[in-house]
């Protein structure tokens, strides 16, 4: 993880690698909102491919989600930014109990 942040106000810091997989998962789904010959069979499913493999490779477990863009009239949900805004919430809540866990061993 890298140790700069982006802050956006000064209250919520997101992290490099976060702002760069939220761009490219609301990319995603904006690719298959803004260009409907992409929603034919083919290419829709090849744009859907691309997304899963990326959420799965970057997001691990919580990448599974994406696999609904398979299910048909699915494809209408922003399925990929929901997957991120998962991944970020549970990572988010890993290092709260971290830095629990570390206060509580100061004391």
């Amino acid at each position: 993880m890298s140790t700069r942040s982006v802050s956006i106000p000064w209250l919520l810091q997101y992290y490099w690698d976060e702002v760069l997989t939220l761009v490219v998962c609301v990319s995603l789904d904006l690719v298959e909102y803004l260009f409907p010959p992409l929603l034919m069979p083919v290419v829709g499913d090849a744009v859907d491919l691309v997304g899963i493999t990326f959420s799965v490779f970057f997001f691990k477990w919580i990448g599974a989600i994406t696999f609904l863009e398979l299910i048909p009239g699915l494809d209408s949900l922003p399925i990929f930014t929901f997957a991120w805004l998962i991944w970020y919430l549970v990572k988010r809540k890993k290092e709260g109990r971290k830095r629990e866990e570390e206060l509580d061993g100061w004391r």
